[in-house]
């Protein structure tokens, strides 16, 4: 894959990115409090929108390529921490804000929309899970008391929904049977084995494993994938079987003090694509483990946000110095070698 467009329309880190997954429409939010809309058709940049007052970060469409949601970046610019923290619902179309979704009060660190109804999950700081109702702005329903800050995804079909837990556990939800508790728990600090993955052979109290940061189920709901510090591990999503573990590039021995990096299945779920600290993308097989490829141009900074487009041989990324990679098969390489 080769950069078939390069855009450096944010003046600051990229913080989030999301493909629509009918229009072709790519849109992106960056700490300098700007939004992007881009044609992923024509590659152009058809639109760019500010949220000034609150920020905006982990931004995702709703099922209208018309309109997206996202989180404030607290900036204590006004109001009480509720208003500091509410999901926006934010029409591209007119520029209008369609409501608001207050009840968090610490930074919403991830966003999860639901693929059947228009129902979507928001996991805090405050260490709750919410869920959300796009008619409503009254919360719906809410997960307390997690034991660190959890991130929150769901299924393609709509089905579950997945939340972490701060000991490496992630649970498993119905999205029709919550009320009932979780159904199934996985652990991804221990191995199928029993084996312990982030060892601390000292028992030093600061050298805790490194929180999940990314949690993603593949298209086809058979997998799931959760990041932790350098490492990729990919679980069986019906039995939480570890079925791969993928150490991410350009990180040296470390494993506990990375900058968290976003990894995205490819449409069939197959692969597996993520940046690295060494400023480049990378694609792995979830089958072998094997990296399948790495591509050769570089972003200035760290990749911090990958997505592969819904339907298509196209990946989005972002980074850390606010560019945007638009990337497409590269017409040099022969596919026959």
């Amino acid at each position: 894959m080769a950069p078939g467009r390069f855009f450096r329309d944010h003046t600051s880190a990229v913080n989030a990115l999301d493909f629509h997954h009918t229009e072709d429409a790519l849109v992106t939010t960056g700490d300098d409090d700007a939004i992007h809309l881009y044609n992923t058709n024509t590659g152009a940049k058809t639109r760019t929108l500010y949220s000034k007052k609150y920020g905006c970060t982990n931004v995702c469409f709703t099922h209208s390529a018309a309109a997206v949601i996202y989180g404030s970046r607290n900036k204590g610019a006004g109001g009480a921490a509720i208003d500091d923290h509410a999901v926006r619902y934010h029409s591209l179309h007119d520029n209008t804000y369609l409501r608001y979704f207050k009840g968090h009060t610490d930074a919403v660190t991830s966003i999860a929309m639901n693929s059947t109804n228009d129902c979507f999950l928001t996991g805090s700081a405050d260490l709750t899970v919410r869920m959300w109702d796009l008619r409503t702005p009254k919360c719906c329903a809410v997960i307390p008391e997690c034991p660190a800050i959890p991130y929150v995804a769901t299924d393609a079909q709509g089905d579950v929904f997945a939340v972490t837990e701060g000991d490496g556990g992630i649970k498993l939800y119905g999205t029709n049977s919550y009320s009932q508790g979780a159904f199934a728990q996985f652990e991804t600090y221990i191995d199928n084995a029993g084996k312990e993955l982030f060892p601390n052979p000292d028992n030093n109290p600061q050298m805790r494993p490194p929180a999940i940061s990314c949690l993603k189920f593949s298209p086809d709901g058979k997998r799931l994938l959760a990041v932790n510090g350098s490492w990729i591990t990919i679980f069986d999503a019906f039995n939480g079987e570890h079925t791969m573990r993928i150490r991410v590039p350009g990180s040296g021995q470390q494993q506990h003090a990375v900058t968290p990096m976003e990894a995205s299945f490819s449409p069939c779920g197959e692969y597996v694509v993520s940046g690295g600290a060494d400023s480049r993308v990378h694609v792995w097989s979830c089958s072998t483990g094997y990296q399948t490829g790495h591509w050769r141009s570089r972003h200035a900074g760290l990749p911090t946000c990958v997505k592969w487009a819904p339907s298509m041989m196209l990946v989005a990324s972002g980074c850390s110095e606010g560019g945007t990679a638009l990337w497409v098969p590269d017409p040099n390489v022969d596919e026959r070698r």
